[in-house]
């Protein structure tokens, strides 16, 4: 009767919390261990930990400001349907915002009217890859290199995704992932950025030394948090806090202000074991994600995001375009206790908190078709066989309601 799906969220196993437990009580860090980790798996000489994505994205930002060494590259392209968080870094570290037009087919870029942008001011590029899909990143990566700027390949959604046989996040110049309670695997806060552009890590090394490690309360809160993380995400219990609306579960928030950390050595012992099994959890999502894929029937109302021949998505949720009103409201009634959600409520160009960073803030059509159609399944290891037909139902009957 109770039961109530996240949206999101990769459930701690009763191992992992007891390790983590003893971690923290002892003070024991791994941090170094997951830079090792992280090293290993995907490749790379430089590894940094921050506090949060928001946190890392930012120091990546300023920190190539600082590597190309030219006041006039202060733009950053991003998609015009992204994580809000992207732009709030731009922002933060200075820098001005460039949209993107993105394909509704795709959930990747515009690529016509990518070549067409003026890239004269323009530092770099960011990717998105939502969603736990890949966009087409070896051709990003050419249009970066011919219009020499810096890519930025955003992992944050895509942790063990990849592109052409290659780990998404080690496109470009720099990569970024994150661990935040929402992504594919968790210690309730973290980001990742990782490079083997020597004079990149060099600067950001430098920099890294200069931040200040999270308050003691901050551990204490967020070592709470982790005990609720593990209780309430389970179905069974989630629609407790769910049904709590001032908790804002689900809902999309602009955050203005970053604050930029080191990463807490109380939480490293949560990530190292999630980084461990992660191939466990992605299967999980994975399978779920080609169910859907499978299993849902297409019509002129439902349609699913084209994916590209060489990726391996990591669906960190499903995504859908559902193009009747009527259909995608009632969905988002009907299915919230199903995790079904519908992420970011607008596109960039019709959020008023980041109009005045825009250089071309213009009418991006397909930007605005995604947040006016897109819902998103759930894709985490809670979900069983007869949760994704309750949802495929609730599909099809919403339509024939």
């Amino acid at each position: 009767m109770f039961k109530y799906i996240a949206p999101s969220g990769s459930p701690i196993n009763t191992s992992e919390l007891l390790y983590w437990l003893v971690c923290y009580l002892l003070s024991i860090d791994k941090r170094q261990e997951i830079k090792k980790e992280i090293k290993s798996k995907y490749k790379v000489d430089n590894c940094f930990l921050f506090s949060t994505g928001r946190g890392a994205m930012t120091t990546l930002l300023s920190s190539l400001k600082q590597l190309k060494q030219d006041n006039s590259k202060y733009e950053v392209v991003i998609p015009a349907y992204t994580c809000y968080s992207v732009a709030s870094a731009v922002i933060n570290a200075g820098l001005k915002i460039r949209l993107c037009d993105v394909d509704p087919k795709t959930l990747s870029y515009n690529i016509e009217q990518l070549n067409d942008l003026p890239f004269d001011n323009v530092l770099c590029m960011i990717t998105a890859n939502l969603y736990g899909i890949p966009n087409q990143l070896n051709e990003l990566e050419e249009i970066a290199n011919a219009n020499d700027i810096y890519l930025v390949d955003d992992a944050a959604q895509s942790f063990d995704a990849s592109y052409a046989g290659r780990q998404v996040g080690t496109f470009g110049i720099a990569g970024l992932y994150s661990f935040d309670k929402g992504k594919n695997i968790t210690s309730i806060d973290g980001g990742v950025l990782v490079t083997n552009n020597s004079q990149l890590a060099d600067i950001l090394e430098n920099r890294y030394k200069l931040l200040t490690n999270v308050s003691a309360k901050h551990s204490l809160i967020t070592a709470l948090k982790v005990f609720i993380y593990y209780t309430f995400l389970n179905p069974f219990l989630y629609w407790l806090p769910a049904s709590l609306p001032f908790l804002n579960l689900g809902k999309t928030r602009y955050e203005e202000k970053i604050e930029i950390q080191k990463y807490p050595a109380k939480l490293a012992p949560l990530a190292l074991k999630q980084i461990k099994r992660s191939k466990d959890i992605m299967d999980i999502r994975v399978n779920n994600g080609l169910w859907y894929k499978l299993n849902i029937q297409e019509n002129k109302i439902v349609t699913k995001i084209n994916e590209f021949n060489t990726t391996k998505p990591a669906y960190l949720r499903y995504p859908l375009m559902i193009s009747d009103p009527i259909t995608r409201n009632t969905l988002i009634v009907n299915g919230k206790r199903y995790g079904l959600t519908v992420s970011y409520p607008k596109s960039l160009n019709m959020l008023k908190e980041i109009q005045e960073y825009i250089v071309n803030n213009n009418t991006f059509a397909g930007a605005e078709q995604i947040s006016q159609q897109i819902i998103t399944l759930p894709t985490q290891m809670y979900i069983k066989n007869e949760d994704r037909k309750s949802i495929n139902n609730l599909i099809y009957n919403s339509q024939h309601s």
